[in-house]
């Protein structure tokens, strides 16, 4: 793992600043992302100072010769990379036998060789979590792409001179002359979450599966090389059984955990109670007492020991006991969530209404401190396999002609009706009727797409409302509407699949899931930097785009299963098994237990409602806000109502909610995000926004 800061001055910037200048800020600028890379840093600059990058690097493949900026032969393709590149032995001699010629045996150096022989086509072979930057100085253009799911991360800016810069993370781009300012629109139209945009004005991501050509004229575009893609529901038609497709995902499961534990240095693993992380944990540890009878993984978990109803860590050893793993137990309360809390908000440079990213910062220290560099986590299992419980509503929304192929005994359209009922009631999401997601209503509001998981957004990570900005907020970008922007940032090839019913409602619900609560937040704030704020690299098996790609291909109901109940049983004549092929698929690695369980979700919770009963006190978060969300916080922010801010404060500080299952009061939440804006204001000296009031 790494940190990567890049600066393009193209032909439009008649005079580029001295080459020494230049460097002297992308060290400064590396500097800013030695947690990402405590090990080693490098740089290069261009003889005319055109093209300059900085890196640090976290020494995982080659550590004797894998030093970064990497070059060609010839020295005139220049490359830093973030992440790891797997299959790549393989690849490298395949090139060797074609004539060309390694410097290093560091993986990321397959960028610089492919690039030679491919061009851009090159990110076809490019397989794992990673993000490169690239300058060809014979064509004098750069050359970015960031990984298929968006596991690491890369943004990009633009210097008001016309200078490109880029960096995995945005505080990289301080000591290059970056001035940050608020983007108040993307805060009202939740962009962390729904698009490219960021809180930061000008500072965009570049999209997971998108390349980025910037080229010495100043043409400048970005391009989707990669994307999710399902199954046409309209032309049901499998070449395999249920069986040769359970057996099939197991195989590409069992070979995305196996090139995942290639690595130089040790490595640990996640592990909660759940079957993402003990698929993981249990594949890894067969494969690695296959070669070795002695050998055993390091399990890391953490214990919630405020709360013992949401505490999984007896779960965790139970499935370290059956597969021979060691585990390491991680202590875990409200207090060391909150002391981490704005920490990690800096790190994550993104409003957070949740402990989410806090515990895995806890979990990533523990790991750090055990030694270790590496960690393997069961991350995107339920986006790819259907994890959630609003899938199961769409999952009902319509028939599954693919399954009904395959002989799969499905629910009808009156059975599906009452099901999905139960499961509207129990998510808490606003119904959505069919008549409602019809899209050829003539006179009523119609959809983009025809799912309930546009609505997620606003449920899980986002706390921001209409009431909490200025009227002059308001009045220039329109009232906070997460579910309706969300829509808006779904691409138009998926509406029309939507639409037109070609992809299964669930199916949509995954993608729309995937691009906003797995890209832009799980493996953001919650992945890449909580584990890279301790030096760690996290890899996520589940990911791997050649079983994504499969598992896309597959119905729907093979995902969460319609499972009829036996005769003379009490409730509906069907249940959904969320995840039944991936059940299926990690049998042989998982005990029965963790077979049967039911999905329970990470969410690290606040202290429960025991202990605020048992106690006059304030509890740590809300001793924590109270200290840190004062008039003037609030009012040097410029966009936020101080009145609104003060009423929820003082409500929630006299009587927060407990909800059940860790998941936090809502004006918990809201204040959260407020508390984020100050951090972030305060760490990036972002000035206070004053609206235009002509």
């Amino acid at each position: 793992m790494c940190g990567l800061t890049a600066v393009f001055y193209p032909d439009t910037v008649t005079t580029p600043p001295p080459v020494e200048e230049t460097r002297e800020k992308l060290v400064k600028s590396a500097k800013l992302l030695t947690h990402r890379g405590p090990d080693e840093e490098g740089n290069y600059v261009s003889d005319d100072g055109r093209i300059g990058f900085g890196h640090t690097r976290l020494s995982i493949i080659d550590l004797a010769t894998g030093q970064q900026p990497l070059s060609d032969e010839e020295e005139y393709i220049h490359c830093i990379v973030n992440g790891e590149i797997y299959d790549h032995d393989r690849i490298r001699a395949e090139m060797q036998a074609q004539g060309f010629t390694f410097k290093t045996k560091s993986d990321s150096e397959l960028v610089v060789q492919l690039y030679k022989r491919d061009g851009f086509n090159c990110l076809r072979d490019l397989r794992g979590e990673w993000a490169f930057i690239l300058y060809d100085s014979r064509r004098r253009l750069v050359f970015a792409a960031r990984d298929r799911l968006g596991i690491r991360p890369l943004h990009y800016t633009f210097l008001p001179d016309g200078g490109l810069l880029m960096a995995s993370e945005i505080k990289a781009f301080l000591p290059m002359g970056w001035k940050p300012e608020w983007d108040i629109e993307s805060i009202v139209d939740n962009g962390e979450f729904v698009d490219e945009r960021t809180t930061f004005k000008g500072v965009s991501k570049l999209a997971a599966g998108f390349f980025m050509v910037a080229r010495a004229s100043g043409h400048f575009k970005t391009e989707a090389y990669w994307d999710l893609n399902y199954s046409d529901e309209t032309k049901p038609n499998y070449n395999q059984t249920i069986d040769e497709m359970i057996k099939t995902t197991r195989e590409h499961l069992v070979k995305a955990v196996e090139l995942r534990l290639r690595s130089d240095v040790p490595l640990a693993f996640y592990l909660s109670g759940g079957i993402d992380s003990s698929t993981v944990a249990g594949i890894s540890q067969k494969l690695l007492t296959d070669k070795n009878p002695d050998a055993k993984i390091t399990v890391f978990t953490l214990h919630y020991i405020e709360d013992p109803s949401t505490d999984e860590s007896p779960l965790a050893e139970a499935t370290a006991k059956h597969i021979g793993a060691n585990l390491v137990k991680v202590p875990t309360t409200e207090s060391l969530l909150v002391e981490v809390l704005e920490d990690t908000i800096y790190h994550g440079e993104q409003p957070s209404a949740t402990f989410h990213a806090c515990g895995k910062t806890l979990l990533s220290r523990a790991v750090a401190a055990g030694g270790f560099k590496v960690v393997l986590t069961g991350e995107g299992s339920d986006e790819i396999f259907g994890g959630y419980p609003w899938f199961g509503i769409d999952l009902l929304q319509a028939a599954d002609p693919s399954a009904k192929s395959l002989g799969l005994d499905v629910p009808n359209e009156k059975q599906r009706a009452a099901l999905r009922a139960g499961y509207q009631a129990a998510s808490g999401l606003p119904a959505r009727h069919a008549a409602e997601m019809s899209p050829n209503r003539a006179n009523a509001p119609r959809p983009l797409t025809t799912t309930a998981s546009h609505l997620v957004p606003a449920r899980v990570f986002y706390g921001v409302n209409t009431e909490m900005l200025i009227p002059e907020v308001v009045a220039a970008y329109g009232a906070v509407d997460v579910g309706r922007r969300t829509e808006e940032g779904v691409d138009h090839r998926v509406r029309e699949m939507s639409i037109s019913g070609k992809w299964h409602p669930m199916h949509v619900s995954q993608y729309i899931t995937t691009k906003t609560l797995l890209t832009r937040a799980i493996l953001s704030a919650v992945g890449d930097r909580a584990d890279m704020m301790n030096s760690v690299e996290s890899r996520a098996a589940f990911l791997d785009h050649h079983l994504v790609d499969y598992v896309n291909s597959l119905p729907a109901s093979l995902k969460m299963l319609p499972q009829r109940q036996p005769a003379g049983s009490h409730g509906p004549p069907y249940k959904l098994v969320e995840k039944w092929i991936l059940r299926e698929a990690a049998r042989p690695f998982i005990s029965k237990d963790v077979y049967e369980r039911k999905k329970v979700i990470y969410n690290p919770p606040p202290a429960p409602a025991a202990i605020q009963e048992a106690t006059p006190e304030l509890l740590p978060l809300q001793k924590h806000l109270k200290n840190r969300i004062t008039e003037a916080s609030v009012r040097k922010l410029g966009f936020v109502r101080w009145d609104y801010i003060k009423e929820q404060l003082d409500a929630y500080l006299d009587r927060p909610a407990f909800l059940p299952k860790g998941a936090f009061d809502p004006r918990g939440g809201m204040l959260m995000s407020v508390l984020s804006y100050i951090v972030l204001q305060e760490r990036f000296g972002i000035p206070t926004y004053v609206p235009n009031r002509n």
